[in-house]
């Protein structure tokens, strides 16, 4: 099965953006998106049609999501043919990490959680706004990555432990050290 990402992401939203620089301006009408297919084929060799691109920039409604392959496609674009992480490239690895490091991390709808590191692979949220975890609140975690899914061991809340959590099914909107 082939991953997608939330079109409301921030990382599309960036991508986009970097999109439209390559292309020149912002797509708005039928005529812009097929343009913009037309030179995402010249350049990559890859095809997006007219319709995919007019739904990912919210010019067609009903699109919630946008392929890893069409992310890819778009990336090479935006890139110019240059070697590209665009979307995977947000990830904080544990093994990385120093005690006392501070990580953001948002999902969606509106929940933002401010972490600190503690070693062995065990966090404490110092800040939360918006969502169930909590200020205290410790559990495991090797890598946070955006645009997936964060699972977490051993959540330790004021009310309950949980073997294994699920903070964000749809993916993390924002992954990043502070």
């Amino acid at each position: 099965m082939e991953t997608s990402y939330p079109s409301n992401s921030i990382a599309i939203c960036q991508l986009k953006k970097a999109v439209e620089v390559r292309f020149g301006y912002v797509p708005a009408t039928p005529a812009d998106f097929g343009e913009l297919s037309i030179s995402i084929s010249k350049m990559t060799g890859e095809r997006l049609s007219p319709d995919t691109l007019s739904r990912i920039w919210g010019y067609k409604k009903g699109y919630s999501s946008v392929r890893q392959s069409t992310v890819r496609v778009l990336e090479q674009y935006a890139k110019a043919n240059e070697e590209s992480d665009f979307i995977l490239s947000n990830a904080i690895h544990a093994d990385e990490c120093q005690k006392g490091d501070r990580v953001r991390i948002a999902w969606l709808p509106d929940r933002v959680c401010v972490l600190s590191y503690l070693g062995n692979y065990r966090w404490r949220v110092e800040e939360a706004i918006n969502g169930k975890l909590q200020v205290g609140n410790t559990f495991s975690c090797r890598t946070m990555v955006q645009n997936h899914p964060l699972i977490v061991d051993h959540l330790h809340t004021e009310y309950a432990n949980y073997e294994g959590y699920a903070i964000s099914n749809n993916g993390l909107t924002l992954v990043a050290k502070i």
